[in-house]
């Protein structure tokens, strides 16, 4: 394993500086060897698995579906109504089957409701539902009657539409206080600001299915994602299915989540960047052996500047990744990140933990960046720590 080399490396650092001394020289090292910030990293070993983490059990949650499901098809000879794209400028109510034919806003002061048990089907490849700063959306399933968002082509398959968006005016560190235009979804449109408890809404028991809509050559849409996302908005129950980009995804922000499932998304299953400082609580990742994946978790702060602050620290706890034997990389954390990881089980995959960059490695070292209860099974190398030098 990389980190059993790693101790060897310094080791000999060690001994050779300890052969270097000269009684005739005061004790200076002759030829003084380096030691770097990975190393040191590795030498602390603040990041190490043991046995007993028991993550957020073993078996997919009961109200989730798992990569065998083959998606959700809906009837839509006969909806309730459809959506053909445009701004939501009044308070709506939506039930029954809803068809979405294309890019639907929901703008500020204005309140969005989705009844349990609704299925809203896109029939178009760049329909996705955003909600503007200043709008709500509540979106109330139950384990029973979720509310799915799904794919209406004849061959559902991951891309097929765009996602659920949402911009709040929570902090982030890629913007001012008035925020960040959100230029790779729609142009003009802003996310982020000073109101740390902004309150977007609420999404329980949600799931959408085969999103990631590549709407040019540099991005694509996520199943959720969510920029500059306040405290009171309410996460709970929310299953991303098979998307062909990032399954939850989160710019910034302040707003917390539990009971949240990744199953078959192509690229990452959750990310965050940008200054997020949430709580996430019983945290499930699939990969699907049928299809290629990035990375379970990938956790950056800020790539033009590693310090930016907020930094983005987040309180992660209860997570299961269930990969892909000598595939998937469990946790990336780069560019600066801080966070809280606790009771993770990580099951099948080539690395747990993944750390880059200097500013990283040394919050690991400064106990900024943490994680405990981990356990590993079939995994290949529990950590790894790249710092600038290399």
């Amino acid at each position: 394993m990389k980190k059993q080399f790693r101790y060897a490396i310094v080791a000999a650092s060690l001994a050779v500086s300890l052969v270097s001394c000269s009684d005739d020289d005061n004790n200076t090292p002759v030829n003084p060897i380096e030691v770097s910030l990975a190393d040191s990293a590795y030498t602390a070993n603040k990041i190490a698995a043991v046995e007993g983490a028991t993550g957020f059990g073993e078996t997919i949650p009961t109200w989730a579906k798992d990569a065998s499901y083959a998606g959700t098809v809906v009837d839509i000879s006969n909806p309730t109504e459809t959506l053909a794209g445009g701004s939501i400028d009044a308070d709506k109510t939506l039930e029954g089957v809803v068809v979405l034919t294309g890019p639907v806003t929901v703008a500020s002061g204005v309140t969005l409701t989705i009844k349990a048990g609704t299925q809203v089907v896109a029939t178009e490849n760049d329909s996705y539902l955003m909600i503007l700063q200043g709008g709500k959306i509540m979106a109330e399933g139950t384990a029973e009657n979720m509310i799915v968002f799904t794919s209406g082509q004849a061959t559902q398959a991951p891309g097929d539409w765009g996602g659920i968006l949402i911009n709040g005016k929570a902090p982030i560190n890629n913007g001012d206080a008035n925020g960040q235009a959100n230029n790779e979804v729609a142009s003009g449109v802003m996310y982020g600001g000073s109101v740390a408890n902004d309150n977007s809404g609420v999404l329980k028991y949600v799931r959408v299915e085969f999103t990631g809509y590549k709407y040019d050559s540099e991005s694509e849409h996520n199943g959720f994602t969510f920029s500059g996302v306040g405290s009171e908005t309410q996460l709970s129950y929310l299953q991303a299915f098979k998307g062909s980009d990032d399954g939850l995804e989160w710019f910034g922000g302040t707003v917390n989540g539990t009971d949240l499932v990744s199953v078959g998304n192509e690229d990452d299953s959750f990310d965050w960047a940008h200054g997020f400082v949430g709580n996430l609580t019983n945290l499930w990742v699939e990969h699907d052996a049928a299809r290629d994946h990035d990375k379970a978790f990938e956790i950056d702060n800020n790539s033009k500047d590693n310090s930016a602050t907020p930094y983005s620290n987040a309180t992660v706890k209860n997570v299961t990744v269930m990969g892909q034997a000598g595939e998937t990389t469990a946790f990336r954390v780069r560019e600066g990140a801080k966070g809280s990881f606790s009771n993770i089980l990580v099951k099948n995959a080539k690395k747990g933990f993944d750390v880059h960059n200097d500013v990283t490695i040394r919050n690991v070292l400064s106990d900024e960046l943490t994680v405990s209860n981990y356990s590993i099974e079939d995994v290949d190398s529990e950590v790894e720590y790249v710092d600038d030098s290399e």
